[in-house]
């Protein structure tokens, strides 16, 4: 059964985790090397993912430890995370020497990383090869705790309480707006360093789980601005609030001048799996 993310292709992987074309077991020669990796992170107390001066993040915790363990190098991301956002499969390019066999390198570098950040899996990718730039399609998922009591211990960080009524209807009407391809630069928050905003969304629904306790937003894209999805969600709950109308979703689609400023809280928010396009090696 293939991982809840995607890499390349289900055919480019061993049952063991480890790419086609490279050598389980084996000690890369010296010399800067491309390593990817899948991590998950609980990304509550960190500043996103993007490495700051002065404050906690994923990238400087990871790139860290990965120095410490591998010799000089630089770890890069397939997406920068918000502040206390959290990550099932985010893929992480290691750039550096590996003096470790692969088939024990997610268990020395688990060693080292705190219980809110673990190594997955680990692949071998040609040199050069940037994350960001091969990736094709992401998916996040929202969610929203919708029961009458606080959620359990292994919700709270992870999950959005809102007891507030909500109209399950209207919340899926405005998911399907997002569907196909349009301008979300009314659906982003400024500072963003992307140049273009055109996005296409293949996926765009709520889904109940856990007996209805959990509403998630499921969306999958071809790449998203800076805390869009929270934007998106922010505008849906407010779409399917009592004397809500789907009108600024409408608008901010129609009219990229317009901007959305409904933000639902980080918590929620969880990068599923990130998908590239095949290459040959």
């Amino acid at each position: 059964m293939p991982p809840r993310w995607l890499f390349w292709n289900w055919c480019s992987m061993r049952e063991d985790g480890t790419a086609l074309g490279s050598t389980p077991g084996a000690v890369f020669a010296s010399g800067p090397q491309q390593l990817a990796m899948v991590v998950r992170y609980d990304g509550t107390g960190y500043h996103g993912f993007q490495k700051q001066t002065g404050v906690p993040t994923i990238q400087g915790v990871l790139e860290g430890v990965l120095c410490r363990l591998l010799g000089q190098g630089r770890a890069i991301g397939a997406s920068r995370t918000d502040a206390g956002v959290h990550a099932e499969g985010q893929v992480v390019v290691w750039q550096g020497p590996v003096p470790i066999p692969l088939d024990r390198l997610v268990r020395v570098i688990n060693r080292q990383l705190p219980a809110s950040i673990q190594v997955t899996q680990i692949f071998r990718v040609p040199n050069g090869w940037d994350p960001r730039r091969e990736a094709v399609a992401k998916q996040y998922s929202y969610r929203l705790w919708r029961a009458p009591v606080a959620p359990g211990l292994s919700w709270y960080r992870f999950v959005y309480w809102y007891d507030g009524e909500l109209s399950w209807d209207q919340l899926q009407a405005g998911a399907q707006l997002f569907v196909g391809s349009h301008d979300f630069r009314a659906f982003r928050t400024e500072g963003s360093s992307a140049e273009g905003t055109l996005r296409q969304m293949t996926v765009s629904r709520w889904i109940q789980e856990a007996e209805g306790a959990i509403w998630r937003y499921q969306v999958v894209g071809n790449g998203f601005l800076y805390r869009m999805v929270r934007h998106m969600v922010g505008a849906m709950m407010e779409a399917a609030a009592p004397g809500g109308s789907l009108q600024m979703i409408e608008k901010g689609l129609r009219d990229p001048r317009l901007k959305v400023t409904a933000l639902a809280p980080a918590l929620g928010l969880t990068l599923d799996w990130v998908q590239f396009r095949e290459w040959e090696g």
